[in-house]
């Protein structure tokens, strides 16, 4: 199986970057940030 049908089966996104080579995220990533921001306080004392 080839890389990008693997990261497309799972969901995850596939970007071209310069000189040909490709970059592979899990979008599930987001949801962490989102989910870390929450927990943090906006004003720690």
């Amino acid at each position: 199986m080839e890389y990008d049908e693997f990261a497309h089966r799972r969901g995850w996104t596939v970007a071209r970057t310069r000189f040909g080579t490709r970059s592979y995220r899990d979008p599930r990533f987001d949801q962490l940030r989102v989910l870390r921001a929450s927990l943090i306080p906006e004003e720690v004392s």
